[in-house]
């Protein structure tokens, strides 16, 4: 047994709410364990004081004290429920906003961007795809052809022909 269970276990023993068995293993280490016979003696002691009859009487005017406070106590009640409640629902609603703006990212479609004409036309498509055999053909080369490529290539901003 360890000794957080042991100590729960002898807690109970000084109300008597222990079964047979469980007496037996609070026993069995209690014998075992001086951390935890030291915590017995600890609670015996507390125990005995706390039924011996010397106790102080209370001040004059104790209990005309004590009244007014926990009538005041009584009525911040509301706020109190309040408070426990808001600190409860905090983490829970921020965990819920997160869920949804993750949800929204990943499960809503996105917004697709308008294309013109051209764009559609070349979207999955090479533009160089039905020139490539003109240009890997040997031969008569078209100037017209090569014009147009050069500028392609060339990084001027004029795109044109500089011979």
């Amino acid at each position: 047994m360890r000794c957080k269970k042991a100590e729960k276990y002898l807690l109970r023993s000084f109300d008597d709410r222990l079964s047979r068995e469980e007496k037996d293993r609070l026993n069995t280490h209690l014998k075992k364990c001086p951390l935890c016979q030291e915590r017995y003696r600890e609670y015996q002691s507390m125990l005995q004081t706390l039924r011996s009859d010397d106790f102080p009487e209370p001040k004059p005017y104790f209990w005309e004290r004590l009244q007014p406070r926990l009538k005041e106590e009584r009525r911040s009640g509301p706020w109190s429920l309040w408070k426990q409640w808001s600190i409860r629902i905090l983490p829970v609603s921020l965990l819920l906003i997160v869920a949804l703006t993750v949800t929204a990212l990943f499960f809503l479609p996105a917004q697709q961007e308008e294309l013109s004409q051209s764009g559609i036309l070349l979207r999955n498509r090479n533009p160089f795809e039905e020139s490539m055999p003109l240009l890997a053909e040997e031969g008569v080369e078209n100037p017209n052809m090569m014009l147009i490529f050069t500028s392609l290539n060339e990084t001027s901003s004029s795109r044109r022909y500089i011979p």
